[in-house]
């Protein structure tokens, strides 16, 4: 049996298409990026996308053939711990002086908005979805999405107003 015509198919082809906008988008970026704190998280960001891509991708093709098996394996092998404490380490090598320039400010505020409307995309994906699989594919994605943006936030953040950035990492505490 053929999914071809179903909305799940429609959505997933739509994400796989929004997810190859972020890559490029974010691999550009990279490029251009004069500081090179920037141009990391631009680069992680790609490898995110990336990630993403293969993954729907792989769903898209079985959910084509009539094979809606659960995400469960495509969902732990975008969730590796070793991309979330990649971008820690980013975070952690942080000086408190602040980058010289700020052109990526425009960049992130981009991405900021790229990554929410994402989210948007992937919450209406999920409430709209037929199959339970691709249910449970979009609502990872829904948190994905948010934790992207979250990293960019914290990017902007920082790019803004590093002592504040730091101030707010820190959680100030009072010794008596």
């Amino acid at each position: 049996m053929s999914h071809t015509n179903l909305p799940d198919s429609k959505a997933l082809s739509a994400a796989i298409e929004m997810e190859e906008m972020g890559f490029s988008f974010f691999k550009d970026s990279a490029a251009q990026a004069k500081d090179s704190f920037a141009k990391e998280v631009f680069e992680f960001l790609a490898g995110e996308e990336l990630n993403h891509i293969k993954a729907i991708e792989k769903f898209h093709e079985d959910y084509m053939k009539g094979q809606s098996a659960d995400p469960k394996d495509l969902i732990d092998g975008m969730a590796n711990s070793a991309a979330r404490s990649a971008i820690s380490q980013l975070f952690e090598k942080l000086s408190q002086n602040r980058p010289i320039g700020g052109t990526e400010l425009d960049v992130y505020k981009f991405a900021m908005d790229f990554e929410r409307k994402g989210e948007n995309f992937y919450k209406k994906a999920e409430s709209e979805a037929i199959d339970p699989n691709a249910k449970k594919l979009y609502g990872f994605l829904v948190g994905e999405e948010r934790r992207h943006f979250k990293i960019v936030e914290s990017c902007l953040a920082y790019f803004e107003n590093p002592a504040e950035f730091f101030h707010q990492r820190e959680k100030w505490h009072f010794e008596g």
